[in-house]
């Protein structure tokens, strides 16, 4: 299922990653775009940030941008110093629910009085 809705994303971080990317990976907006089945997809982000033109990217784009880069759209958008989307991630989660286990800190549920 598709959305044209727009992302709210901060340009600055995504096209700080995709540029990184361009460069470790030795390629170009273009390539990049056509990887991702959108030839302008790269282009028209950048026309995005500089005011050029209107809009934003819809989720569509985001996901086959980072699907050709061979992350995910979180990646792309996670700023600075967020926990990553990786196993770290899982860990960190585990560790926080291992420690409210550990203290008795879940929440229990209301029993009836009967």
């Amino acid at each position: 299922m598709g959305s044209g809705y727009s992302t709210g994303m901060d340009l600055t971080v995504l096209l700080n990653k995709i540029d990184r990317y361009l460069r470790i990976q030795k390629t170009t907006d273009n390539a990049l775009s056509k990887k991702a089945g959108s030839q302008d997809a790269i282009r028209n982000l950048r026309r995005y940030a500089s005011g050029e033109i209107k809009g934003m990217w819809t989720l569509d784009t985001l996901e086959a941008v980072a699907r050709a880069m061979g992350t995910s759209s979180w990646e792309l958008l996670r700023p600075p110093g967020a926990i990553p989307e990786d196993e770290s991630l899982r860990e960190y989660i585990d560790a926080a629910i291992d420690e409210k286990l550990a203290r008795g800190n879940l929440p229990q549920r209301k029993r009836k009085n009967r």
